[in-house]
């Protein structure tokens, strides 16, 4: 079903990628959410003032909080479109991330106000009154709203937006917190027990619950989250065919939003080689990496002398230093061998686990001995790096 609603409603639905494709999928989707939402939203809010139903009510509230995150998805949408410009050099495109941001923070404030009524509800009761128009009414509200729960999700997967994804995770719990105020309205009806004041809290808690969920999973992009392993995997995969590449390191994948995503790597090479005919390789490399995964890439080129028994003795010497700090220390790289005022000067980078420290101080004096076997005149220049790509 989803894929005949992408056929007919998405123009070029399959280039799914593609910028102004991905904003109709999101265009669909918000236009769909503010349509259902609203219906349900007039519908529940009088239906529960008819009845003297605080969670229905509240429920409506939340229909309606739903209707304006799908009209801010739009706004961010629109925005996250604008091309760059000198204040923002890479694009609006991060406005998306801050669109489910401000979703997040509508879903807050309904969840803390009725929480705020329904508590009162709790303090002071008063009479509910039943309906089964209002019981078939919630169970049509659940079929539709599971529906476009379902739809929504699955696009927001499909174009890898948080948004809307978001808004989708927000109509399935719309969808659960309305089982549960059917459920207490049959129980009213047929046992006596008027759990409508607290139904309505329960109801409060779960869009509580679901707004600050959905604020850790819009925030985290927008501080820096580590890359997907299947892009690094694959740009691994196409560096590998490249014979003239020895070893890689220091990869780094990042965005500016959907769309805008960037990396860079550095690409060990032969020190002996032809330079020129090395960028040309080099060059090739970043066009093949970028059209592949759509990618803004840079390359650092690293030359090193291959089969230098002094740097392969050092390695070796480096890599027994460290041994005894591998619960801190993943390993190292850019290690060469060069002169400083007449004595051999060894350059590397020693790389720390995220989330770990080390004894800065310890670990070099132990490196430092660790080379000095090799040539006894010999010093080492460590850098320590956090990337572990």
């Amino acid at each position: 079903m989803k894929k005949f609603i992408w056929r007919h409603f998405v123009k070029d639905y399959e280039n799914h990628t593609d910028p102004e494709v991905r904003a109709r999928y999101t265009k669909l989707t918000g236009v769909l959410g503010i349509i259902v939402n609203s219906i349900l939203c007039v519908i529940k809010i009088i239906l529960g003032s008819i009845i003297g139903s605080i969670a229905v009510i509240g429920d409506g509230l939340h229909d309606m909080a739903d209707s304006l995150a799908a009209g801010i998805t739009l706004l961010g949408m629109h925005i996250s479109r604008k091309p760059a410009d000198e204040q923002h050099p890479f694009g609006h495109a991060r406005a998306e991330y801050l669109a489910g941001l401000a979703v997040s923070v509508v879903i807050l404030i309904v969840g803390v106000e009725l929480f705020k009524s329904s508590l009162d509800k709790c303090i002071h009761p008063a009479e509910t009154g039943f309906s089964w128009l209002m019981v078939c009414f919630m169970l049509f509200a659940i079929l539709l709203k599971g529906s476009s729960s379902l739809f929504t999700i699955a696009t927001g997967k499909h174009i890898g937006s948080l948004p809307v994804i978001a808004a989708g995770t927000d109509n399935r719990n719309d969808v659960i917190t309305s089982i549960v105020i059917v459920c207490g309205m049959l129980l009213h009806h047929f046992c006596g027990l008027d759990l409508d004041g607290y139904m309505g809290c329960l109801v409060a808690l779960f869009i509580l619950w679901s707004g600050i969920s959905l604020i850790r999973e819009t925030i985290h992009p927008l501080l820096g989250e580590p890359p997907d392993s299947r892009i690094v995997d694959k740009m691994k995969e196409i560096i590998s065919r490249y014979p003239e590449i020895l070893d890689v390191h220091d990869i780094m994948v990042y965005n500016y939003g959907p769309g805008k995503n960037f990396a860079s790597f550095h690409a060990e090479v032969d020190a002996r080689s032809d330079m020129l005919g090395i960028h040309e390789v080099i060059d090739r490399l970043e066009r093949e990496i970028s059209a592949a995964l759509n990618l803004y890439v840079t390359c650092h080129m690293d030359p090193v002398i291959v089969n230098d028994p002094v740097r392969s003795e050092m390695s070796r010497a480096v890599s027994r230093a460290i041994a005894p700090f591998e619960d801190d220390i993943s390993g190292f790289h850019d290690l060469r061998v060069a002169s400083g005022k007449g004595r051999p000067l060894v350059y590397l980078d020693l790389v720390i686990r995220p989330g770990k420290d080390v004894n800065r101080e310890e670990v070099t004096e132990a490196v430092c001995g660790a080379v000095r076997t090799v040539r006894e005149d010999a010093a080492a220049v460590i850098s320590f790096d956090r990337i572990e790509l």
